[in-house]
């Protein structure tokens, strides 16, 4: 009786999460944009996502580009870029519109992580006119009136950007896992019984 032939597959992928968080940012932001029934929460989804690809780089980078990266394990995603960029010779500065808007992300991130609950009131004189436009609008936390589609988009922009600076400091050997989501593989006749 013969036994069919067995085949020995081999992959290997250097796994980084940045590329599916800032992925489902891109998703969110575009349904956002459409700004049908339910776009904020898309957007808050783009923003949120595209802020925890911000702390994914710093660790998928300093990972391969810090010595004793362990040691900022701990440390803030702010903290953990200042630490990659140092290494890798990448001008940090926060005045600079990227670092503003990377900063102003993980911001964002830790108020809605950490959000504590709120009694907003507001105080409002209006016309017949603007009382009838604005009959079901409600007083916005802080919070929430971050959540925009110009908001999504910028996040999405800027986490994307901070990829696009991270690679282009990288020799080419360093791409894979990093650049670009990436396996490699091969097959082999197995010969063991």
């Amino acid at each position: 009786m013969n036994r069919p032939t067995k085949l020995k597959r081999t992959q290997e992928r250097n796994y980084s999460a940045h590329h599916m968080l800032i992925e489902t940012a891109r998703v969110a932001n575009e349904r956002a944009a459409k700004q049908e029934m339910g776009w904020s929460y898309d957007a808050l989804t783009a923003i949120l996502f595209s802020a925890r690809a911000v702390e994914a780089l710093a660790n998928a980078f300093g990972e391969r580009k810090v010595e004793n990266w362990a040691d900022f394990e701990s440390s803030s995603p702010n903290a953990k870029l200042r630490v990659v960029a140092a290494a890798m010779k990448i001008p940090y500065d926060n005045e600079l519109d990227l670092w503003a808007k990377i900063k102003w992300l993980v911001k964002f991130r830790n108020l809605v992580a950490h959000a504590k609950p709120k009694l907003i009131k507001e105080e409002l004189m209006l016309t017949q006119e603007e009382v009838d436009k604005r009959l079901f609008d409600r007083p916005e936390s802080k919070v929430e009136s971050e959540i925009t589609v110009a908001n999504a988009e910028k996040a999405v922009r800027a986490v994307r950007y901070l990829k696009d600076i991270l690679c282009a400091a990288l020799p080419p050997e360093d791409f894979m896992g990093l650049a670009t989501d990436s396996w490699s593989g091969s097959t082999t006749l197995h010969d063991g019984a």
